[in-house]
């Protein structure tokens, strides 16, 4: 994941609520591994500590790194889907992983694996040839980026995080359809210790809670302590910045 500079600002006071914070994997599902300080344990990768943090800390966002349509269009959908699906999945209400399910698991997967690669900016406008624009107030090109709308600047310059918001729209269900479609959910719980949860997913693996997780390929069942471990040093040898859980202490390695 290339860094990036500084992400391009909106107007001040951001007056049409363009989305600057994105989260990568959900608020929601974040929140479900705090403890009673509504924080969770984070391993800071790149500075070497440990640290609680909340669902909403920066560290969990990209900052502008796609379009706002983008945000609160597909990616709305997706995670919406799969939220709604989490909380029946652990409330019991549903138990085995059939093809609707399996549909709304692998979209999420996708996305969430798409977009923690692609969570940095390496600049924030894209030239294109052959194409004309500008004319545009700034306030002109929210209100588009608000509605969903592209548009190109003085020269044929794109704002770069409309041009990720497309790629990772295709990228993910191209993902879907050729990379997933052979994959057999199941839901698997921790007989004892807890998981860990990577910044960037190699294995088809989605923690729910610190007890639970959707893994492929996999029926419904329980792990030793020992598969938990191995899990764990998977997620972990994956991430790239940061890795969290519930209590490290409860996570075997």
């Amino acid at each position: 994941m290339a860094r990036s500079g500084r992400h391009e600002k909106t107007q001040a006071g951001n007056p049409h609520g363009l989305t600057i914070a994105q989260h990568v994997f959900p608020t929601a599902s974040i929140a479900r591994f705090a403890g009673r300080d509504g924080r969770v344990s984070l391993c800071d990768v790149l500075r070497r500590r440990v640290r609680r943090a909340t669902p909403k800390d920066a560290v969990f966002c990209a900052r502008r790194a796609w379009d706002h349509g983008s945000e609160a269009g597909f990616m709305k959908s997706i995670e919406d889907a799969f939220q709604a699906l989490a909380v029946k999945i652990l409330d019991g209400s549903v138990s085995a992983i059939g093809d609707e399910e399996k549909r709304i698991i692998n979209e999420f997967f996708a996305l969430w694996y798409m977009r923690s690669r692609n969570r940095n900016l390496t600049s924030q406008e894209i030239q294109a040839t052959g194409v004309t624009g500008g004319g545009l107030s700034k306030d002109q090109e929210e209100i588009l980026e608000r509605r969903g709308i592209m548009f190109a600047r003085t020269g044929g310059r794109f704002p770069a995080r409309q041009l990720n918001g497309l790629e990772l729209r295709t990228r993910t269900f191209h993902y879907v359809h050729n990379g997933l479609s052979a994959t057999q959910w199941g839901i698997i719980q921790a007989q004892g210790g807890e998981f860990a949860v990577p910044d960037v997913p190699l294995h088809t693996v989605v923690p729910l809670t610190p007890a639970v997780c959707l893994a492929s390929p996999a029926p419904n069942g329980t792990i030793t302590k020992q598969n938990l471990a191995d899990i764990n040093r998977n997620a972990v040898a994956a991430s790239q910045a940061y890795f969290f859980a519930h209590d490290f202490r409860r996570c075997p390695m």
